[in-house]
């Protein structure tokens, strides 16, 4: 039995067993044909079979799906992100059983959504990958909150703020003393790939007038994740004199906090 960590991200799958990393693109393409050209486009290409259904994924589906595409949103209840973690499990992991953490933005992260998910996600399931079937029997997932997860990773207590800049969402989060605070815990549904423009200054500008309106101080600790962090930084500075990159690689930590979880609920 495996006990692993996946972020199904807008832009990018990761996945995480407290030992090895792995991420690669989550774009689908359920446009599936013979090719008469088989080239190596790169180290994740995918051609997958699910329930009657084929396609492509990862770095095969970016050049060779006529109809590719990364389903965007607030909320991770859908048949795209079940794939994107059938296909990270077939890859990454050995055996049939598995018990996972995945996420949900804050926005969305209701009773109702997180049941909808776990009934997708909990049971037995067949896919092939790259011509090799695996039968996979998921008899547990649980699912954490988005980026406000991530500040888990911050030691010691009082206030924290997490900001989780994301492709398709930027999730804010409150800690308080290490206890999730719903008030100051909310998401914009808007991202680095869905802003008409991801100009640095403009978006930043965006995403701290969010967070100001809803509470938060210039002052705070604000912590940044996501694949947007590092290109928001300076510009969110303007607005949090200290906002910081959280430790360790920004990209990661939703991952890395789901398999703290992970760890706690499972015994890891």
């Amino acid at each position: 039995m495996s006990v692993v960590a996946i972020d199904a991200g807008n832009h990018e799958t990761k996945f995480y067993d407290g030992k090895r990393f792995v991420q690669f693109p989550s774009i689908l393409g359920y446009d599936w044909r013979e090719r008469n050209l088989k080239q190596q486009q790169g180290e994740h290409d995918y051609e997958w079979e699910y329930k009657d259904q084929k396609g492509f994924a990862g770095t095969l589906a970016l050049y060779e799906s006529e109809c590719a595409e990364s389903r965007k949103g607030d909320s991770k209840a859908h048949p795209d992100a079940l794939l994107r973690i059938l296909i990270a499990l077939h890859q990454f992991t050995d055996g049939i059983e598995h018990k996972i953490v995945v996420g949900q933005p804050i926005k969305t992260h209701t009773k109702e959504e997180k049941e909808t998910i776990k009934e997708m996600i909990v049971g037995r399931h067949e896919i092939a990958v790259n011509g090799r079937k695996k039968h996979l029997l998921i008899t547990r997932c649980e699912v954490a909150a988005e980026g406000v997860t991530a500040g888990l990773l911050v030691p010691g207590g009082g206030t924290v703020r997490v900001i989780d800049i994301g492709s398709g969402t930027v999730n804010f989060g409150t800690l308080i003393d290490r206890r999730f605070n719903d008030k100051g815990s909310f998401t914009l549904t808007n991202g680095m790939e869905t802003v008409r423009t991801a100009d640095p200054v403009s978006f930043g500008r965006q995403i701290a007038l969010k967070a100001l309106s809803n509470g938060w101080g210039k002052n705070d600790a604000v912590y940044l994740c996501g694949g947007g962090a590092e290109a928001l930084q300076e510009s969110l500075r303007a607005y949090f004199i200290n906002a910081q990159l959280i430790i360790g690689d920004p990209v990661t930590a939703n991952v890395r906090a789901f398999y703290l979880i992970a760890g706690k609920l499972y015994g890891q």
